[in-house]
This record gives C-alpha cells, sequence and structure tokens, in this order.
C-alpha cells in the first residue's frame, strides 16, 4: 500500500511527540551567511504561540531583520545581481532580473561565455542557451507587443538556478535541447509555458522553495507535479520541505482531502512524527489530542463518585440540622 511506503500507517508514539524547537537550525544557516533562508524558517514557526513567546527566537529575528535592511547589505545584494546575475536576497534577484529584462543580462552571460571560448576555458551551454532564448524572447515579444515578463522572469529564474549550483542534471540537458530548437525554429511557443510555470512558481512560493522543488524531483513531470504543492502552500513551502523532506509534497496530496491546510501545518511543527499522528487518528481526533487532559487518579475518581452517591442519600432534614448547630456555634 502507498501509505506503507510512505509510513504514513506506521505505529507512532502518540504521546511522545514534541514540537520543534527552530533555533539550532537557524543558528546554523546564520554561520554559513544564509540569513534570507534563516529568516525564513524563523517566520514560518512565529506564528505558532510556543515560538512567538519565546524571546531568544524573537531577539534572534529582529537581529537577521536589522541586518537584512540594513543600506550596505542591501546594496551590496543589489549590486551583486546586476554584475554576477544572481544573489540569494531577494534585492540582489530583483537586479538580476531587470537587468535580464532589458537584455543587458543575456548580453552579459555571453560575453563572459565567450572570453571563456577565447581563453579555451569551459563554456557553460545552459547559460549560452538560456541567453540565447532571452534573445529571442525579447525580439519576438517585442515585434508582436505581447507580455515578456513570465517568460524573461522564468528565464532570468533558471539562470539563477545554474549559477547558484542548484541546478539537476536532467534540467540541464533539457534546456540545451530546447535552446537548440527555438535557436534552430525562432519559436518559443515549445518552451514558453515552462518558462511561464517557473515563473508563476517563484511568485508564488519563492525563489528557495522553487530550488528546492527542482532538485527534489527526479524529472520534469515530477517537477510538474509538485508545483501544486508550491501553489498550495506559497512561502510557506520550502520550509515544510525542509521539516517534512522530500515527501512532503505526497504526505500533503494523501493528506488533503481528509484534513485542513491550517491542520497539516499544525501538525507539521512536530516533525514528521506529528503527520503520522494525523494520518493515523485523522483530524478530529489529531486536535482533540493535543489539548491538555487534566489527570486524575483512578482511585481519586472511584471516591469522588461514591461520595457523592452517598451525599445524594442524606435527608434534607439533616442539612437543615447541621446549618442550624453551624449557626449556634457561630453566635
Amino acid at each position: 500500500m502507498i501509505y506503507e511506503h510512505y509510513e504514513l500507517n506506521r505505529k507512532a508514539e502518540l504521546d511522545s511527540l514534541k514540537r520543534i524547537d527552530p533555533l539550532p537550525e537557524a543558528m546554523n544557516l546564520i554561520e554559513r551567511q544564509r540569513y534570507a533562508e534563516a529568516a525564513e524558517y524563523l517566520e514560518f514557526f512565529l506564528r505558532y504561540d510556543y515560538v512567538k513567546n519565546d524571546s531568544k527566537v524573537k531577539e534572534l529575528y529582529d537581529a537577521l531583520e536589522f541586518k537584512r535592511n540594513s543600506m550596505g547589505y542591501q546594496s551590496q545584494k543589489a549590486l551583486e545581481g546586476v554584475l554576477k546575475g544572481k544573489s540569494d536576497e531577494t534585492i540582489g534577484r530583483v537586479f538580476a532580473g531587470v537587468s535580464d529584462f532589458f537584455l543587458f543580462g543575456d548580453l552579459r552571460d555571453l560575453t563572459i561565455e565567450g572570453y571563456h571560448y577565447l581563453k579555451g576555458e569551459n563554456v557553460d551551454e545552459v547559460l549560452v542557451g538560456l541567453s540565447t532564448i532571452g534573445v529571442i524572447a525579447t525580439g519576438v515579444t517585442m515585434f508582436s507587443a505581447g507580455n515578456s515578463t513570465p517568460i524573461k522572469g522564468g528565464i532570468s529564474a533558471m539562470k539563477l538556478i545554474k549559477k547558484s549550483g542548484k541546478m539537476p542534471l536532467w534540467m540541464e540537458k533539457f534546456i540545451i535541447r530546447s535552446a537548440k530548437q527555438v535557436k534552430s525554429s525562432g519559436d518559443i511557443k515549445p518552451i514558453k509555458g515552462f518558462f511561464e510555470d517557473i515563473y508563476s512558481s517563484i511568485k508564488n512560493s519563492g525563489f528557495n522553495t522553487t530550488v528546492k522543488l527542482l532538485n527534489r524531483s527526479p524529472n520534469l513531470k515530477a517537477f510538474h507535479n509538485s508545483l501544486g504543492f508550491a501553489k498550495t502552500f506559497g512561502k510557506e513551502s520550502g520550509v515544510l520541505l525542509k521539516v517534512l523532506g522530500d515527501d512532503a509534497p505526497i504526505y500533503y496530496r494523501l493528506l488533503k482531502d481528509k484534513t485542513s491546510k491550517k491542520t497539516f501545518l499544525k501538525a507539521s511543527t512536530y516533525g514528521k512524527r506529528g503527520i503520522v499522528r494525523l494520518a493515523k487518528m485523522g483530524e478530529k481526533s489529531f486536535l482533540k489530542s493535543l489539548k491538555p487532559v487534566a489527570k486524575t487518579s483512578r482511585l481519586a475518581k472511584i471516591f469522588s463518585k461514591n461520595v457523592t452517591k452517598m451525599l445524594h442519600k442524606i435527608p434534607v432534614g439533616i442539612y437543615i440540622l447541621l446549618a442550624m448547630i453551624s449557626l449556634v456555634f457561630l453566635i
């Protein structure tokens, strides 16, 4: 059964769920200067009270945002986007994208690769292919008065992915093959939908999430299937992949008809164990199991039950007599 393959019917220790502490992973990302990813990771957990009320997490997030919003850091990332055509921050990717929209980026990359060729160095065929498609797309949309934003945005994003060293081999082959077809035919229609999907995914769920989905997909079909997951969870998709692993889109696809998006997100804060528990118990029972229950011993329950029965058997007159005696002692 498919549920057995993805461990969703596995026996779970239902009384030992522990929520994820985001601090260790956030600190790990910060030490590697992956500030944007660290901020995205903390933002996911800060919606929940157990993290929101943690002063250490709040202080770390505020310090992180102060760093990312500083003028020096923003300028550095913007320049990185224009000159190198790559960046791990939004502002850098925006400037890289803008340079591609105005042909500068495509010509810049073709010039750099041409220089490598003249020096007898390795030429990046993927970047040459993407830049070639970019130049042709600019010309086609210019003469047809069409909207080049989704196509050029998708091409620019794929360049960033390639320059970051995170493009899988199957995608590289697909790009090189497609570029040759576009160059020989001068027609971008066969590849247009692909770049529009990339642009849409980045717009909805962010650059980092799209890169993760791409790297976790063994082929183009699997990547297209995972885009539905990104569309559903938007910016939260990346953290879900980090917390639940490569099978996060499959877990949700198996559970989406039985549980709400909100409950799935809440279960994910307990890691994969939380998802297993949700799958075994169902949404209503899972949420009920998370509520604190007052524990009463068996002996106390029996005593309480017997005392209640005994009190019901005492005549009303006895209660009145006891009340009168109490008044006498008070006087």
